[in-house]
């Protein structure tokens, strides 16, 4: 699998981005926190959304704030077919196989990844190394054991091992249950046997019960016909009472309401009478009406013609407001002319003033740049001179410190000669006891002088000793020199950042060279001033057309009060006219004709209303007639009613007696309690019965089950004999998996180790062994045959050696690997290691097709064929291509 291009949309800090990836090595850079590990982590939420390890709520989480959803489209190449990936959080998401919809569900397409790409488990762990992972594998024993544990597979077959162990228990738990169960079959046949007796008793009991029942019965029965015969009398006797009760009192009522009846009808009579004599002198009085009311319309005539005075006078003085300011603003449109040709001589003087300001604002740029390269430089107590001298010395120290450190191998790798040599030599010397031949020359011993061997071999020891010493010596020295060195080339980083400034420094001060830095200044200060007065000008020019504007305005206005003077003339001249008409000759003559009429005005709208009045009274009088004639009718209907209910009661007191039927109902009642007294009594028996028929039923289903225990009991110890044997294969397996994986691991990385240390180094060797009761592993490096501990290894090699047992491991999972991500490789490494990462990715990993690296190291731009820089600008990640590759 090779990844093209990803588009991220509302993922994250991403709002939109695109990233394109090539052949070779990526490098995606830029500060913590810029979105960089969101690009990964947007390819993995491509490849596996949808999967069952995905937490809820995931999509939500990592939507943008305020956004509806995010969408990540990735295209891929594998096996020679390009793939399409479209997620969308609102769940409209597809795959594509070079155009055609392979499938369309989250959970289909992570299926999809997992059988056609790789596994997740094998994406996590194989393809991709977690920041600060290639490191503490080395150093953290628990980071290491459960790196190996997840490649390798232990963990699988531990987990399968411990659910057969799981399974054991329940199954162990199972058959002790069952085997109680047998025990107890004795018991449960001596209880069947009670609940048996116990049935037949309670049967019996239930039959001797309902005989009793039908004899309770058939008395209750005979006496039952006779009790409700009188309580039926006695319900509608004292029904009849109440009836005849309530008859009566309706008699009451209606006779009380007749005679207030006949009351309300002779009031209403003599109302009528008077509002008759009233309407009379209503009709005399009609005339006055329409004389008064068409004089006061005219009164009202008066007020129209004051408030239309009143209007022209308003009217006029606005008119008079109006011609004053139409005068002043026609001046002020002569006086516009003059300051736009002003405007336009300023402007001219603004752009060619303009060029000067701009340029003295660049100077004044550089002479703050040059200052704080001279503050720099001056904190630091460099010169230009000392600089340069100083960064030639670190070079040349660079250069010796190589040399050094291959002096240092050589004699560590003589004196570890020696002392095999030495070893070697004292072992014979122990051995000339009883020995035939010499162990240097191979001659008889006979053949040499007595004493002659042993002082051959204690001159070669003195030999050895001494060389020993030499070389020592020389080693201390060469290691004294290598710090030396070191603390000088420490400080190449510093020089360099210092030179740059200086350099810096310089820059600036041949582009001040080229200005007149107070003739700048003196033409910004007159372009300061002649700014001010191109906007003192503009918003002068802008003041005046606003009130312009206004022109127009006013004299719409002015022809508009004309006009409303003139209509207002045409009315006052209707009113007068109209006054004329009536016969008056002011509104004065009018008034006091008002007033002569007023009071039989009054007398005449206080009479309006007496027709209605008399309508109101009469229809009442005719409804209350009605209503008398309506109630007499009812009071001779109810009093046949009395009669009737009072001889139906004569009869029905013939019929019942209190006396009897207090006896009847003392006999019904106690053989009704004892009817339900044998009853209650058979119904407890009937329960009890289908109790004890349960009781029995259950008892016998035990039996049965206890049966087929036995075989069960059986069956579940061959099976728990299955099981045993089964962990113990997974135990075996798991041992044999571990045994291979590791074996096959130290292969890959010690052919990987070697190379990138230029075969200074035959491998690695992992061993597996118990401390403090708790396995672990180590790993050891092989240095001239022997086996030497990772502490034994420069900081560079300390890299290579993580790296090579981290790609060991991802080598292991997947045979033929196209893919690497390394997600911040150097968090913690300090120059050295940065340096030697830079070299392993630049000679060993470029072997696999696609590796992508997200760091916030610049460094690793030396080691990159195409680098995406990313940064965060306004809260959104902003991703731009910074270098290109050659795909």
């Amino acid at each position: 699998m090779r990844i093209r291009s990803l588009k991220i949309k509302n993922f994250r800090a991403h709002e939109n981005s695109r990233v394109e990836f090539n052949d070779g090595i990526n490098l995606i850079i830029g500060q913590n926190g810029s979105g960089k590990s969101s690009i990964l982590e947007a390819i993995f939420a491509s490849l596996y959304l949808g999967h069952g390890s995905f937490p809820r709520g995931y999509k939500k989480v990592n939507t943008r704030i305020g956004k509806p959803g995010f969408e990540l489209v990735l295209k891929f190449e594998h096996n020679g077919k390009n793939y399409e990936i479209v997620r969308k959080s609102n769940g409209e998401s597809y795959l594509k196989e070079s155009g055609r919809v392979l499938c369309e569900k989250d959970s289909d397409i992570a299926r999809w990844s997992e059988r056609y790409l790789y596994p997740l488990h094998v994406f996590r762990n194989a393809l991709y190394i977690r920041q600060g992972e290639i490191e503490n594998i080395l150093v953290d024993e628990n980071v290491r054991e459960k790196v190996l544990r997840k490649v390798l597979g232990i963990e699988d077959f531990e987990n399968s091992a411990n659910n057969a162990q799981e399974v054991l228990r329940e199954l162990r738990k199972k058959k002790e249950y069952l085997e109680k169960l047998i025990q107890a079959s004795g018991d449960i046949q001596n209880k069947i046997k009670e609940q048996e007796k116990r049935l037949g008793e309670v049967i019996h009991k239930i039959n001797e019960l309902r005989k009793k029942e039908i004899e309770t019965a058939e008395k209750l029965s005979a006496v039952s016909k006779r009790y409700e015969e009188l309580k039926e009398i006695k319900e509608i006797l004292t029904q009849k009472e109440k009836e005849k009760l309530s008859v009566e009192g309706s008699m009451k009522k209606l006779e009380a309401d007749i005679k207030n009846t006949r009351d309300r009808i002779a009031e209403l009579e003599k109302e009528l009478r008077v509002l008759r004599d009233k309407e009379c002198r209503l009709k005399e009085i009609e005339w006055v009406k329409k004389e008064y009311e068409t004089l006061n319309a005219l009164m009202i005539k008066r007020k129209e013609l004051q408030e239309i005075e009143l209007r022209k006078t308003r009217l006029e003085e606005r008119l008079k407001v109006l011609q004053k300011q139409i005068q002043e603003l026609e001046s002020k449109s002569e006086e516009l002319e003059e300051t736009k040709k002003l405007e336009k001589k300023l402007l001219n003087d603004y752009n060619v003033l303009k060029t000067f300001a701009e340029t003295y604002d660049m100077v004044r740029q550089l002479l703050v740049e040059k200052e704080k390269y001279l503050t720099e430089l001056e904190k630091a107590g460099y010169t230009k001179e000392k600089l340069v001298s100083e960064i030639k010395n670190v070079e040349k120290a660079k250069k010796e410190l190589k040399e050094v450190e291959d002096k240092i191998l050589t004699l560590k790798g003589e004196l570890n000669g020696l002392d095999k040599i030495e070893k070697s030599l004292r072992d014979n010397l122990s051995k000339l006891e009883g020995a035939k031949e010499c162990p240097l020359c191979k001659r008889p011993i006979e053949e040499h002088e007595e004493g002659e061997i042993k002082r051959e071999y204690t001159v070669e020891l003195a030999k050895i000793e001494k060389k020993k010493e030499e070389f020592a010596e020389a080693l201390r020295k060469a290691l004294k020199r290598k710090t030396e060195l070191e603390k000088i080339k420490n400080n190449e980083s510093k020089l360099i950042r210092l030179h740059k400034t200086l350099e810096f420094l310089e820059n600036v001060e041949s582009k001040l060279e080229k200005h007149n830095i107070e003739e700048l200044k003196k033409k910004t200060e007159e372009f300061e001033k002649v700014r001010e007065k191109v906007i003192e000008v503009k918003k002068e020019i802008i003041r005046v057309n606003k009130e312009l504007e206004k022109l127009n305005k006013f004299k719409n206005e002015k022809e508009t009060l004309l006009q409303k003077l003139g209509d207002l003339e045409r009315k006052k001249a209707e009113v007068l006219h109209e006054i004329e008409e009536k016969g008056f000759e002011s509104f004065e003559d009018v008034e006091k004709r008002l007033k002569g009429l007023e009071p039989l005005y009054k007398e005449y709208i206080s009479l309006s209303n007496v027709p209605q009045e008399i309508q109101i009274r009469e229809k009442r009088r005719d409804l209350l007639e009605t209503t008398l004639k309506d109630k007499e009718r009812d009071l001779n209907l109810t009093k046949n009613v009395f009669r009737m209910l009072s001889k139906e009661i004569e009869k029905l007191k013939v019929r019942f007696t209190v006396e009897e039927f207090e006896k009847i109902s003392k006999e019904y009642l106690s053989l009704s309690n004892l009817h339900a007294a044998v009853l209650k009594e058979i119904e407890g028996n009937e329960n009890l019965k289908e109790e004890v028929a349960r009781n029995l039923e259950d008892l016998k289903r035990q039996l049965e089950a206890i049966k087929k225990a036995k075989g069960e009991s059986e069956l579940i110890e061959k099976i728990m004999a299955d099981m045993k044997i089964l962990r113990e294969k997974l135990l075996k397996l798991k041992a044999e998996a571990e045994r291979r994986g590791l074996s096959e691991v130290e292969r890959v990385a010690s052919e990987l180790f070697s190379d990138m240390t230029e075969r200074k180094y035959q491998g690695i060797k992992i061993i597996r062994e118990k401390k403090f009761g708790r396995e672990r592993i180590r790993i050891v490096v092989l240095y001239q045959g022997q086996e030497e501990g990772i502490d034994f290894l420069s900081g560079g090699e300390r890299i290579a050696l993580g790296l090579s047992f981290r790609l060991a491991l991802s080598l292991y999972k997947v045979k033929n690997m196209e893919l690497l991500i390394l997600d911040e490789p150097t968090p913690f490494l300090d120059e050295e290691r940065r340096k030697k990462l830079v070299e392993i990715i630049t000679q060993h990993l470029r072997k696999i097709p696609q590796v992508i690296i997200v760091s916030h190291d610049e460094e690793l731009k030396d080691a990159a064929d195409y680098v995406i820089r990313v940064s965060l600008i306004g809260g959104k990640s902003n991703v731009e291509v910074e270098s290109l590759g050659t795909y």
